[in-house]
C-alpha cells in the first residue's frame, strides 16, 4: 500500500447495544488492519448491561478510538448515523459489535474506491462463524438483483460523500434491512457497487438477532422498501418470478 501520509482516512464505525461480550473481538479485528490510516468510532446506544459499560470504558483509552454515548436507545440505523456524522474519514466501514473483519478488508476495498470514481460501495464475501461455519460469496452487484435480494453485505466500505448525498441510513428501519434500503438508495443516486469475491467479513451466527426479526417481519419491511423506492421498481422490468422472490 501507499505511504500512510497519503492514504485516505477510513472511519470504522461500530454501534453497540449490550454487546460487551463480543465487542473487544470486533475492535481488535478493526485495529489489526494492514491499512494504517484508520479511526475507530463506537456508538454506545444507551447500553444497560454493566459488563458492556465496563468493557467500553476499558476500550476508551485507545488512541485511535472514540466512543460516543447515546442518552437513549435510538436503534441501529441512528447509531450508525451518529458515528458517521462524527467521522473524519473519506470512507466508512460499518461493523456490528458481534462481528469481525479480515485484516486486509480495508486495504482491498479502499483500493477499489480509489481507482474507480463511479463506485460508491465495495462489498465482500462472508465467512459465517459461531453456530454456523461456512463461506458465502454473494452475486456481483446488479441493480435488478438488488431490487429483490440484498446482495451487498452490511459490512461494506462506502464513500462518506455518498452517505451524505442520500441522507444516511433510514432511521425508520429499526427491525432490519436498513442496509438493503441504504444500498438501494445509493444505487438510485447513481452509485455503482463492486464485489470482492473473498470472505473478508466475518459474520457471527448465534441465537436471536436483528436478522431473525427482519425475517419474521419480511413482508412488512419489503413493502416499506418498495414504497420508498417505487420509481426503481416501476422503471426496472421485474419478472413475476422475481416479484415473488422479493416477498419470500
Amino acid at each position: 500500500m501507499e505511504d500512510k501520509t497519503i492514504q485516505p482516512l477510513v472511519s470504522i464505525i461500530i454501534p453497540c447495544y449490550n454487546y460487551g461480550k463480543y465487542i473487544e473481538e470486533a475492535v481488535q479485528s478493526a485495529l489489526d488492519q494492514t491499512y494504517e490510516n484508520i479511526e475507530l468510532i463506537i456508538v454506545n446506544d444507551a447500553s444497560t448491561d454493566p459488563f458492556t459499560i465496563d468493557i467500553l470504558e476499558k476500550l476508551n483509552h485507545h488512541s485511535k478510538l472514540t466512543i460516543i454515548h447515546h442518552e437513549s436507545n435510538k436503534k441501529l440505523p441512528a447509531a450508525r448515523n451518529t458515528a458517521i456524522k462524527a467521522a473524519s474519514g473519506k470512507y466508512i466501514l460499518p461493523i456490528d459489535a458481534d462481528d469481525k473483519v479480515d485484516r486486509t478488508i480495508v486495504e482491498k476495498t479502499v483500493e477499489v474506491l480509489e481507482e474507480r470514481a463511479d463506485v460508491g460501495f465495495v462489498s465482500v464475501g462472508i465467512q459465517y462463524f459461531g453456530a454456523i461455519n461456512k463461506v458465502s460469496i454473494p452475486s456481483p452487484f446488479n441493480l435488478k438483483t438488488l431490487l429483490y435480494r440484498n446482495i451487498v453485505s452490511v459490512t461494506s466500505l462506502f464513500r462518506k460523500e455518498a452517505w451524505e448525498q442520500v441522507g444516511g441510513y433510514n432511521e425508520k428501519f429499526i427491525y432490519g434491512y436498513e442496509d438493503w434500503e441504504f444500498w438501494l438508495n445509493l444505487a438510485k443516486h447513481g452509485w455503482h457497487g463492486v464485489l470482492i469475491k473473498e470472505p473478508l467479513f466475518h459474520y457471527r451466527k448465534h441465537g436471536k438477532s436483528m436478522i431473525d426479526d427482519a425475517v419474521k417481519k419480511h413482508l412488512k419491511i419489503v413493502s416499506q422498501i418498495i414504497n420508498i423506492h417505487s420509481e426503481l421498481y416501476n422503471e426496472t422490468k421485474i419478472t413475476h418470478e422475481e416479484e415473488n422472490l422479493i416477498k419470500r
